[in-house]
């Protein structure tokens, strides 16, 4: 998961981000995977889909293709800003029992009948 630091919101959520134009979900998965954990993943499947302020939200059921150790990614849109003031600070492995509250995760778990 990724620790966000929004204005006064603090939280972890999963990683995520927008679709480029020409680029399949899928492939967007992938992308924002890399670019904030820098891990290299395979898309199994999709899990669900909701409706958001923004338009609709995906979930992927997503593996790691190799054996690298996650670390802080950045977003291209903060690159040029100092880590205190991005909005990605922190990333990290969390159990589903610690972090079964969260509105994603417990979608997960319902979905996968864990």
């Amino acid at each position: 998961m990724v620790r966000h630091q929004d204005g006064k919101r603090n939280y972890w959520t999963l990683p995520g981000g927008g679709v480029t134009e020409g680029e399949s979900l899928e492939q967007a998965t992938i992308r924002e995977v890399l670019e904030e954990t820098h891990l290299d993943v395979s898309v199994v499947k999709l899990l669900f889909e909701e409706l958001y302020e923004h338009g609709v939200s995906y979930c992927f059921l997503a593996t790691v293709k190799d054996g690298k150790e996650a670390k802080l990614g950045i977003d291209p849109e903060e690159k040029n800003i100092p880590h205190p003031h991005r909005m990605l600070q922190e990333i990290g492995w969390h159990s589903l029992e610690k972090m079964k509250d969260d509105q994603q995760v417990s979608k997960v778990i319902e979905i996968l009948a864990l």
